[in-house]
């Protein structure tokens, strides 16, 4: 994965990771990034975008993006378990929204 500056960022997705994959011009992208702090846990939390843009701060992965078989954006993907599977996965609206999702899960 790039970060926004262009350097390379390693991130090892295991048990306890919230991956979010954005799109510019979201709304829901746009309170999730602003507010992703609002996620009460000891989740990692990877944001990540099939575009290079900086609008987010977002990683740029698209390799990565296609591996996990996310289609459309935005959406969050919780991975968890061992073996490692995805727990639960859904729509980005709000860090808010977000959180309610995955609170029950974790």
């Amino acid at each position: 994965m790039t970060n926004p500056d262009g350097s390379e960022s390693l991130q090892k997705v295991g048990d306890g990771t919230l991956i979010v994959i954005v799109k510019d011009n979201c709304n829901g992208c746009a309170d999730f990034v602003a507010n992703r702090d609002q996620i009460l846990s000891d989740l990692l939390v990877v944001t990540a975008s099939r575009t290079a843009s900086e609008t987010y701060g977002a990683l740029y992965a698209p390799d990565f993006i296609t591996q996990i078989d996310a289609r459309f954006a935005p959406v969050y993907l919780l991975a968890g378990g061992s073996p490692l599977e995805v727990v639960t996965e859904g729509t980005v609206f709000s860090a808010e929204q977000v959180q309610a999702e995955i609170a029950p899960l974790l």
